[in-house]
């Protein structure tokens, strides 16, 4: 029997030094130690960052490689959101087919690069083998459909092998398990310290606490209105994830909350899951429509400090701010029918996360239509850690004055415009 330990425990002790004007882990030049910022004089820069997640730590990385002056902006601090609460896998086989696992798999390739020796990832990005498994028709469908989609779309990953539960990798799966396929080719790679590592790597000016109220395009760029004062750049780039709303009320955007748990330390000669282990109802719970078809969905991710995370439900209207003991319950009870050898774990934390996803479940990438100095980067539900590498990459192509790669088109924000009838 599990025994729940703590319920619940908010995930933001960590963030504490990060977040905290004193300047602890990476300091930001907006707060003093007593948490005030000071009025500052119009800021000039050559790109400018709403959002200290990965997905805009990656862009400051990339923009500050090309010799950009950057600024980021947040209304926390760095990972203090979605970006802070993820399982950090970094996954091909859990995106949907077509151009997200497209988008996955160019993304995962370049990763693999930013984790060579000396480059910005190193020790952070960690390449390690994937396991799905299927307990029931629909989930042996899925991972059929999975199959078609690896060969179809040339991605970089490849099954190892796919056979009954009883002969693969993975010891002490429960009877409910009937069949296992292990991927070969993805990673792992935890979202808050890919943050920080981007940013300190960066060198860019970090403000926060900093609240962004407006912007303004004009002949000489962008004007940034915050509580830290004015900015004026080049360029500016939105990547705030539900916080995008404040700025633009009328965008798709869905808070999609997930529970998390985090066990204990396994004892000593326990035998160590080789890698992620995920059920095939989560490829399911991603389709349209697909919701509940294969029960509750778990993710069973072995860490490093000998602990076991387990993720993660889609709620939607759900928040950070408490945990949903019913579905902690049915998350741990899932667990536990495919790896029986949970139950003899305590549970040390509880926590939520928000995902932000959009309407159609694609996130938005691309140029603001009536703001051409202005990109927005939301609504990645969840994929923004698998991703963070390629969209920090090509968004400054687009501002060093390139072109983002065309498998990004169908992100563009174009998608959600309505197009009026012009009366004859």
């Amino acid at each position: 029997m599990i025994l729940i330990a703590l319920i619940p425990i908010f995930f933001v002790s960590w963030l504490h030094k990060f977040t905290s004007p004193s300047g602890h882990g990476l300091p930001n030049v907006a707060g003093n130690d007593n948490g005030a910022i000071p009025v500052q004089p119009i800021q000039k820069y050559d790109l400018v960052i709403v959002g200290a997640g990965i997905i805009g730590a990656s862009v400051a990385w990339h923009a500050a490689q090309r010799g950009l002056k950057v600024a980021v902006l947040d209304s926390r601090g760095p990972a203090a959101a979605s970006s802070g609460a993820s399982d950090g896998a970094v996954s091909v086989a859990t995106k949907r087919p077509g151009v997200m696992a497209d988008l996955a798999g160019e993304s995962l390739t370049y990763t693999h690069e930013l984790a060579h020796q000396n480059a910005v990832l190193h020790g952070v990005f960690h390449p390690r083998a994937s396991f799905l498994f299927a307990r029931s028709k629909p989930e042996m469908a899925a991972l059929d459909t999975l199959s078609q989609m690896l060969d179809a779309q040339g991605l970089p990953v490849h099954i190892r092998q796919d056979s009954p539960a009883r002969t693969s990798r993975i010891t002490g799966l429960g009877p409910a398990v009937e069949r296992v396929m292990e991927l070969q080719g993805e990673g792992h790679m935890l979202g808050y310290l890919a943050t920080f590592r981007y940013l300190q790597a960066s060198g860019c000016d970090r403000y926060w606490p900093c609240q962004v109220e407006g912007f303004e395009t004009t002949n000489d760029g962008v004007t940034v209105q915050s509580t830290a004062g004015r900015f004026l750049c080049d360029h500016l780039v939105i990547a705030t994830g539900l916080g995008t709303r404040a700025l633009f009320p009328d965008l798709p955007l869905i808070a999609r909350s997930g529970q998390l748990i985090v066990t204990d330390r396994g004892t000593a000669g326990e035998t160590a899951l080789p890698g992620l282990l995920t059920s095939a109802a989560y490829l399911l719970d991603k389709k349209p429509g697909g919701h509940g078809t294969a029960g509750i969905p778990v993710v069973i991710d072995p860490l490093a400090t000998g602990q076991i995370l387990i993720g993660s439900s889609r709620e939607n209207n759900g928040t950070e701010s408490h945990t949903d003991i019913a579905t902690v319950r049915r998350l741990l009870h899932s667990a536990t029918e495919c790896l029986p050898a949970i139950a003899d774990r305590r549970v040390v934390r509880v926590f939520a996360g928000v995902r932000t996803a959009t309407s159609d479940g694609t996130p938005i990438v691309g140029r603001l239509p009536n703001h051409p100095n202005v990109i927005c980067a939301t609504g990645f539900e969840g994929d923004g850690i698998c991703l963070s590498a390629l969209i920090g990459r090509e968004i400054t192509t687009e501002v060093t004055g390139g072109r983002m790669c065309p498998t990004l088109a169908p992100l563009s924000l174009t998608r959600f415009l309505v197009k009026e009838e012009i009366p004859a």
